[in-house]
């Protein structure tokens, strides 16, 4: 799962290496090390950005005026 540090903690991945997970950067670590930063809200689960219908694309039309000399 992917989340951003809140606080820098260490964790182990694991159960073996422990890391140092510093605040502010986005990692990819296994669900239940992610649950349990999620939960001492030391991170947060971060998730994809939306992107908002907003309906069809305008006409392209002509606008250009011509000048008169």
């Amino acid at each position: 799962m992917k989340i951003k540090m809140l606080k820098t903690r260490q964790g182990s991945p694991d159960g073996i290496a422990v890391n140092t997970y510093i605040s502010g950067e986005m990692v990819d670590v296994p669900d239940e090390l992610a649950r349990v930063f999620i939960q001492q809200r030391w991170a947060r689960k971060v998730t994809k950005p939306t992107t908002k219908d907003r309906g069809k694309a305008p006409e392209n039309k002509n606008t250009v005026k011509k000048r008169k000399p």
